[in-house]
């Protein structure tokens, strides 16, 4: 990893000289910046309950402080007329954030929206800092703006499709290396079957998770060290090996401790080995960038703070208030929106699980931390049970508290997620529907096979506002825009699935079901009744 060239020519920094903002000065930053804290309060929520985007609240003070360092050395400015076009194609700006906060609000899971409103806010500043001080303060300024974008959640397809081909890539030289070793180790999808525990590798295992903090890292040393071009790229893929390296030999890790002293010790340390990958990995982006930073840095016009010429060319500050309002009008519109055309979901019956009565001898226990973190649930229960025929049960009951939060859960299915684990789907089935009273649950009904063992899957999706989840794999662009327009934000949002196992039939299976759920159900009034 190289970096060719020293530090980049750019004009000198204009002399210095104290400059105090006036509030024309200070009301043109303040439009930029409400264009940035606009997306920061979209990605705020996900930011706080991810693990794997948790670095996120910490990306807008970075951001900030980085542009704040290049106002230190900042060209002399060079201006570029047009206040009239700037302003009118600001204000473009600022209207399309009233259908992008309708449509997020609906929608806290849809990346490409997230990205697109990154970019219009980064389209935004650049505009407006061509303005105040021409192409040299534009290419001076942007490098630190692109560090936000690393915050931003990756496209949906794209990162399902790189975190499957990590698991498939780390799953199986896991399993290659640990029968070198001497340890009887098979892979099942991205699973690792040992002689008497399994070990999943996951989406932290796997390294994606890594992978994104870890670029974010390399693109923030790279400006704290003003890398070039190529420099910079070198450093995102450095991290991005780094990211990878270290999490295999975590998984590996673990693995062998699982395999050599049972898989109580691979739980002791499982964390700790998170922690130490995530910790060793920084520290080695770091390392690496600095053996091949630029020897030469940027002169600092004034390092008592802000140079700002005097001769930057400033907005109007008529006009910019003006966006500015508009710009901020988009928050208290998309709630009236709501307000107006949400579903009145107090008047529909609601349900809850009665496991006590329908299965009495059944082991309830918490989920593990990987589901919430990958679901976003508020509560959940898993459970287990043997039937006094020999059927053996198990049992996934989720419920959000919070629509955004069952936004970021998504529309999950067992098709796509019990073939990860090694299971073949064998057939779906036709909808199990189940009624009582003004309460109707539907299920999508499978059969997965494992070798000699086949089963029974039902699985249920359900909202008060009745969203057919049952016809969904997924939430296509169409739907989004209709759970906009309907006002749906997928409140009251649980999950319930049943597995079946030692049935002759699904027929058979689905008749156990029935029974089950006519004793496990509970409706509940609907709130306005109460």
């Amino acid at each position: 990893m190289t970096d060719t060239a020293a530090a980049s020519s750019e004009p000198p920094p204009a002399p210095a000289r104290p400059v105090v903002l006036d509030a024309q000065a200070k009301i043109n930053l303040a439009l930029a910046a409400l264009f940035w804290v606009w997306l920061a309060g979209e990605l705020w929520f996900e930011w706080s309950l991810s693990e794997q985007y948790g670095y996120g609240l910490f990306v807008p003070f970075l951001t900030g402080y980085l542009l704040w360092l290049r106002t230190l050395d900042c060209p002399a400015p060079q201006p570029r007329s047009g206040n009239g076009i700037v302003l009118g194609w600001v204000a473009v700006a600022a209207i399309a954030q009233y259908p992008i906060a309708v449509i997020f609000t609906a929608n806290a899971d849809w990346r490409l929206l997230a990205w697109g409103e990154a970019l219009l806010a980064l389209a935004a500043t650049l505009l407006l800092l061509g303005r105040w001080g021409g192409w040299p303060w534009v290419r001076h300024f942007a490098p630190a703006l692109l560090l936000f974008l690393f915050a931003v959640p990756w496209p949906s397809y794209v990162q399902i499709t790189v975190v499957d081909h990590l698991m498939t890539f780390v799953a199986t030289v896991v399993t290659e290396v640990l029968n070198l070793l001497g340890y009887d180790a098979i892979r099942e999808g991205h699973i690792i079957r040992l002689p008497d525990s399994l070990v999943a590798v996951e989406e932290a295992c796997s390294g994606v998770r890594s992978i994104q903090s870890t670029i974010m890292a390399g693109w923030l040393v790279g400006e704290w060290w003003r890398f070039r071009f190529l420099g910079r790229a070198a450093v995102l893929g450095w991290a991005g090996l780094i990211a990878v390296a270290f999490n295999l030999l975590r998984t590996l890790a673990l693995a062998w401790l699982d395999a050599a002293n049972g898989p109580a010790m691979m739980e002791r340390w499982h964390d700790t080995a998170g922690y130490l990958v995530f910790g060793l990995s920084f520290v080695a982006v770091v390392a690496g960038a600095w053996l091949v930073r630029p020897r030469r840095q940027p002169a600092v016009a004034n390092d008592a703070g802000w140079i700002l010429a005097q001769e930057a060319g400033w907005l109007p500050k008529n006009g910019v208030l003006a966006v500015i309002a508009l710009l901020i009008g988009a928050w208290p519109a998309s709630m009236a929106w709501y307000a107006a055309r949400a579903p009145d979901i107090s008047i529909k019956s609601g349900w809850k699980l009665d496991l006590a009565a329908a299965a009495p001898h059944a082991k309830v226990t918490t989920p593990n931390l990987e589901l919430k973190q990958a679901l976003y649930y508020s509560n959940g229960i898993e459970a287990s049970w043997t039937d006094d025929s020999g059927h053996d049960w198990m049992l996934f009951n989720l419920q959000w508290q919070q629509a955004r939060a069952a936004q970021l859960g998504g529309v999950h299915s067992p098709e796509s997620c019990l073939p990860a684990v090694g299971w073949v789907m064998a057939q779906q089935g036709d909808n199990l529907v189940w009624k009582r009273d003004d309460l109707t649950l539907v299920f999508n009904t499978y059969e997965f096979d494992h070798g000699p063992t086949r089963l029974y899957v039902f699985y249920c999706q359900w909202d008060p506002a009745g969203y057919h989840y049952f016809e969904k794999t997924g939430r296509y662009r169409a739907d989004r825009l209709l759970d906009a327009w309907h006002a749906d934000r997928k409140e009251g949002k649980q999950l319930l699935e049943i597995a079946v196992e030692h049935t002759p039939s699904l027929a058979a299976a689905t008749e156990l079901v029935q029974k089950f759920l006519q004793q496990a159900i509970v409706e509940l009034p609907p709130a306005s009744a109460k």
